[in-house]
Protein backbone atom coordinates (compact mmCIF):
# COMPACT_ATOMS: atom_id res chain seq x y z
CA UNK A 1 0.00 0.00 0.00
CA UNK A 2 1.47 3.07 -1.03
CA UNK A 3 1.02 6.49 -1.62
CA UNK A 4 1.71 6.26 -5.22
CA UNK A 5 -0.98 3.86 -5.55
CA UNK A 6 -3.18 6.56 -4.27
CA UNK A 7 -2.04 8.86 -6.71
CA UNK A 8 -2.72 6.25 -9.67
CA UNK A 9 -6.51 5.36 -8.29
CA UNK A 10 -6.87 9.19 -8.42
CA UNK A 11 -5.73 10.31 -11.68
CA UNK A 12 -7.10 7.16 -13.35
CA UNK A 13 -10.42 7.07 -11.14
CA UNK A 14 -11.53 10.23 -11.89
CA UNK A 15 -11.12 9.68 -15.91
CA UNK A 16 -11.90 5.61 -15.71
CA UNK A 17 -15.77 5.21 -15.93
CA UNK A 18 -15.56 1.48 -15.61
CA UNK A 19 -13.39 1.51 -12.45
CA UNK A 20 -16.22 3.81 -10.82
CA UNK A 21 -19.00 1.69 -11.87
CA UNK A 22 -16.93 -1.29 -10.04
CA UNK A 23 -16.34 0.27 -6.98
CA UNK A 24 -20.14 1.82 -6.80
CA UNK A 25 -21.33 -2.02 -7.15
CA UNK A 26 -19.39 -3.08 -4.49
CA UNK A 27 -21.58 -3.87 -1.09
CA UNK A 28 -18.63 -4.04 1.14
CA UNK A 29 -15.47 -2.27 2.44
CA UNK A 30 -13.58 -5.88 1.71
CA UNK A 31 -15.10 -5.99 -1.98
CA UNK A 32 -13.41 -2.61 -2.69
CA UNK A 33 -10.52 -3.54 -1.05
CA UNK A 34 -10.63 -6.88 -3.72
CA UNK A 35 -11.13 -4.49 -7.09
CA UNK A 36 -8.07 -2.53 -6.05
CA UNK A 37 -5.94 -5.35 -5.64
CA UNK A 38 -6.93 -6.46 -8.37
CA UNK A 39 -6.23 -3.29 -10.18
CA UNK A 40 -3.02 -3.40 -8.64
CA UNK A 41 -3.71 -0.13 -6.81
CA UNK A 42 -4.32 -1.40 -3.13
CA UNK A 43 -4.12 2.12 -0.87
CA UNK A 44 -4.94 3.22 3.04
CA UNK A 45 -7.08 6.06 3.63
CA UNK A 46 -3.84 7.90 4.77
CA UNK A 47 -2.86 7.40 1.27
CA UNK A 48 -5.55 8.32 -0.14
CA UNK A 49 -5.76 11.52 2.02
CA UNK A 50 -2.07 12.65 1.18
CA UNK A 51 -2.28 11.71 -2.41
CA UNK A 52 -5.17 14.02 -2.46
CA UNK A 53 -3.49 16.89 -1.22
CA UNK A 54 -0.64 16.49 -2.99
CA UNK A 55 -2.69 16.68 -6.07
CA UNK A 56 -4.84 19.52 -4.75
CA UNK A 57 -1.14 21.72 -4.50
CA UNK A 58 -0.59 20.91 -7.91
CA UNK A 59 -4.08 21.72 -8.92
CA UNK A 60 -3.48 25.42 -11.09
CA UNK A 61 -7.16 26.21 -12.30
CA UNK A 62 -10.23 26.48 -9.59
CA UNK A 63 -12.20 23.80 -11.45
CA UNK A 64 -9.32 21.18 -11.77
CA UNK A 65 -9.45 21.63 -7.96
CA UNK A 66 -12.91 21.16 -8.11
CA UNK A 67 -13.02 18.55 -9.82
CA UNK A 68 -10.74 16.56 -7.62
CA UNK A 69 -12.64 18.11 -4.54
CA UNK A 70 -15.66 16.24 -6.10
CA UNK A 71 -13.98 12.94 -6.94
CA UNK A 72 -13.02 12.78 -3.02
CA UNK A 73 -16.87 13.76 -2.17
CA UNK A 74 -17.79 10.41 -4.50
CA UNK A 75 -15.16 8.04 -2.62
CA UNK A 76 -16.35 9.33 0.97
CA UNK A 77 -20.01 8.86 0.53
CA UNK A 78 -18.80 5.30 -1.62
CA UNK A 79 -18.36 4.23 2.16
CA UNK A 80 -20.79 5.82 4.10
CA UNK A 81 -23.40 4.29 1.85
CA UNK A 82 -21.77 0.61 1.81
CA UNK A 83 -21.03 0.76 5.66
CA UNK A 84 -22.90 4.25 7.29
CA UNK A 85 -22.17 3.00 10.46
CA UNK A 86 -18.69 2.37 10.38
CA UNK A 87 -17.37 5.70 10.87
CA UNK A 88 -18.94 7.04 13.97
CA UNK A 89 -18.50 11.01 13.42
CA UNK A 90 -20.08 9.62 9.59
CA UNK A 91 -17.02 11.56 7.84
CA UNK A 92 -15.88 7.97 6.27
CA UNK A 93 -12.46 9.04 7.32
CA UNK A 94 -12.40 5.36 9.20
CA UNK A 95 -12.45 3.21 6.31
CA UNK A 96 -9.88 2.69 3.18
Amino acid sequence: MTIGNALKFIKRGMTDKGLRARLNAATSVQAVEEILIEENIPFSTHDFDEAFHHQLTLCQEEEEADQLKEFRMWWTLLFQLIEPAACPSGCGGCNP
